[in-house]
């Protein structure tokens, strides 16, 4: 028989990528002979694909979709024949049988290539507000996935699958003295895990500073901090006992981190959510805001289940996050009932689901 030729596309960020890698390893899963392919721009390592035999065609980045003017649209139009033309080849000679689009402008000329040549098309939307490539795309397909439930309504007359966002799990399941190890941080109180994305949230780490020494004297913490202002945080808080201070952690550390904190704290992106989700953890979400910004929705749509406290950029302060901290360590009853709604929330096969979903439009196909 045929192997199933499965194509992804998206890419941008982190946040489009990473779910990706876990749906890679469900096709992997379920159909180890599948050949599977990435096709999108390299604005963000592909690295992680790639371990997963991925292959990685990568094409001119063209057509961002933006809700307000921008000289930069001259560029993107000069670009845009010559990058659809680029999709267009990649994707003729690929010949998928079934493709995953993720969002984001890398998903929109791949997409759009596929429907021209007849090809099975499933979109997943990670958020709780679609953003505007899958707004635009999923008028070229009738298969959309979502995240949260409450995007369903923004794709009437669709065959709707509630997946969650997959995550990457695979060192879900460590023990707390595994996670200890990986980390190399020997932690014995309560623990708070803090991170600001990969470029690191400025507001955030700049609270977390001058909250520092108030939290480390009742509290253990792994910050990971980005790589946008690391090094001076490193210089700042050298010296101090009880801290594992990182730029940015690998995937076994990453989930060596939420195994052993107590509490996480951070934006709410939808990887974000779903990683806490997954580990069962209370969490204090500080969503990024910014015009036609999505973190707020995804932000409120997880506080609305009782797993996770909001506190909005504008009243962040050492006051408001220590007190946040404290309302949920200081009851084991509010403490226990938010972790058993993060897990209830959960959805940990989400990339196994999807990868099936795919493999079946590839059968029909």
């Amino acid at each position: 028989m045929k192997a199933k030729r499965i194509m992804l596309c998206g890419g941008g960020t982190g946040g489009h990528v990473f779910p990706l890698v876990e749906v890679a390893r469900g096709i992997r899963k379920l159909d180890p002979e599948a050949k599977i392919y990435f096709v999108g721009p390299e604005e963000f390592p592909l690295t992680s694909l790639r371990k997963e035999e991925v292959i990685v065609k990568k094409i001119i980045g063209a057509g961002k979709l933006r809700r307000y003017f921008s000289f930069a649209y001259v560029w993107e139009l000069i670009k845009l024949p010559f990058a659809f033309l680029d999709a267009f080849f990649t994707v003729f000679f690929i010949n998928p049988s079934a493709v995953l689009g993720k969002g984001s402008y890398g998903s929109v000329l791949p997409i759009l290539c596929a429907k021209l040549l007849g090809k099975k098309i499933i979109l997943h939307e990670s958020d709780a507000i679609p953003g505007l490539a899958n707004r635009f795309l999923s008028k070229f397909t009738k298969n959309i996935a979502i995240a949260f439930e409450g995007a369903r309504k923004f794709f009437p007359r669709k065959n709707i699958f509630v997946t969650g966002n997959p995550v990457r799990l695979k060192y879900l399941g460590l023990t707390k003295e595994e996670a200890k190890d990986i980390l190399e941080f020997p932690s014995e109180g309560k623990v708070l895990f803090i991170s600001g994305g990969s470029q690191g949230a400025q507001k955030i780490n700049t609270i977390i500073l001058e909250s520092l020494d108030k939290l480390l004297e009742d509290y253990d913490i792994i910050w990971s901090a980005g790589t946008g202002n690391y090094d001076s945080l490193r210089q700042a808080t050298e010296g101090k006992s009880h801290l594992k201070l990182s730029a940015l952690l690998s995937e076994k550390e990453l989930a060596a981190a939420y195994t052993l904190c107590d509490i996480a704290i951070g934006r709410a992106g939808a990887g974000t959510i779903f990683e806490i989700s997954a580990f069962g953890k209370p969490s204090i979400l500080i969503p990024l805001e910014r015009k036609g910004g999505d973190q707020p929705f995804n932000a409120k749509a997880y506080a609305d289940t009782g797993a996770s406290i909001i506190l909005s950029e504008p009243e962040l302060s050492p006051e408001s996050l220590i007190s946040a901290i404290n309302a949920i360590l200081g009851s084991e009853t509010v403490y226990e009932d938010m972790a058993e709604k993060a897990k209830k929330f959960a959805k940990i096969r989400a990339g196994e689901q999807l990868a099936q979903i795919l493999l079946n439009l590839a059968k029909s196909s």
